[in-house]
């Protein structure tokens, strides 16, 4: 595939920057229907006659609809979408980048989308997406799926395509983790994700940070011990990544924790476990799921984690695993190949 769209970027390049920029014409208005040429045209940074032509173009094929309220994708144009999405990363260069990144930490699959999400907040979209896409291809082979929260993997509980319903699949929160924003909590995103595949979700209404006696206690109850149990069978986890000092920042962890964190020079954050930049533990918060050790029995284990601005502390989180699929954007990928280099 590669070298097929080479080929036709040196026999026909106009045609190729002609599908690109349809395709971003597509990916607008998915985002930001019901929405005007005009928007459209300031978003891609082209003319509104150039913008006016592509949705002209797009409507006639059927994959647009203009109302009084605004431009609208119709069910051919998502189907489209859903088609483009595949080609993008050879359009764009990016299936070479994502093996590079593979190599270099050492993972069974990377899968890369354009652009950087920490700039702009549609890149972010773009990766639900793929994690979304990621997940629909593995869920024939699993029965009991794990997930962290985070912005990033509420996208993808949200872009998750309609199908044939699920019900012996069971979707459950890695981790209590209350306290953080309802629609990205771990909690929220299983119970989203199991509605949308026609599955059952289980929930944990447990904080993170507890107390010893605290949580010798919540594990004595059967249904929480019961849920624990099958988080450490799960077939597939999906979980997310952040940096050290703002995920222990948004948690609230004691300022002498934070000073420990600061001290060991920990850069990246994931279950509960913070990682200095040699893919070390330098700290770690008590808590009810799953622990850093139950990932090696875990068939499916995917990161979904992008923007720039977290290209060191996905690469620490995942420098010493040695397995597993990452999906992140551009701008994470360039950032620790650069580096690396």
């Amino acid at each position: 595939m590669d070298r097929l769209i080479a080929n036709l970027e040196r026999l026909v390049p106009e045609a190729m920057a002609g599908a690109r920029l349809r395709y971003r014409v597509l990916r607008e208005v998915l985002y930001s229907q019901p929405v005007g040429r005009r928007q459209i045209a300031i978003r891609l940074g082209c003319s509104e006659r150039s913008a006016r032509s592509e949705i002209a173009a797009l409507k006639e094929q059927g994959a647009l609809e203009i109302t009084p309220g605004g431009i609208m994708l119709t069910n051919h144009g998502l189907e489209l979408v859903h088609m483009i999405d595949e080609v993008i990363p050879y359009l764009e260069g990016l299936n070479s980048l994502a093996l590079h990144l593979q190599q270099r930490l050492k993972l069974d699959a990377v899968v890369v989308v354009p652009g950087d999400s920490y700039l702009d907040p549609y890149a972010k979209k773009d990766l639900g997406r793929a994690a979304a896409r990621y997940f629909k291809e593995v869920l024939p082979e699993v029965s009991i799926v794990a997930v962290s929260g985070g912005a990033t993997l509420a996208e993808m509980g949200n872009a998750i395509p309609p199908g044939p319903a699920r019900h012996d699949v069971m979707v459950l929160p890695a981790r209590g983790g209350l306290g953080e924003k309802v629609e990205e909590q771990a909690n929220t995103i299983a119970a989203h994700i199991a509605e949308a595949i026609g599955g059952h979700y289980r929930l944990l209404h447990i904080p993170d940070n507890l107390e010893e006696n605290t949580m010798k206690s919540l594990m004595a109850n059967s249904q929480i011990a019961e849920i624990v149990s099958q988080l450490k069978s799960c077939d597939l986890l999906i979980h997310g990544i952040g940096s050290a000092l703002e995920m222990a920042s948004r948690r609230g962890l004691a300022e002498g924790a934070l000073k420990i964190l600061e001290d060991q020079q920990a850069v990246g954050e994931a279950f509960r476990y913070y990682f200095d930049a040699q893919g070390e533990i330098v700290y770690s918060v008590t808590g009810i799921g799953l622990e850093l050790s139950d990932l090696e029995n875990i068939p499916i284990v995917v990161a979904v984690a992008g923007g720039s601005n977290k290209a060191r502390a996905i690469e620490a989180v995942l420098t010493n695993r040695g397995r597993g699929t990452l999906i992140t954007d551009e701008g994470v990928a360039r950032a620790i190949l650069e580096r690396r280099q």
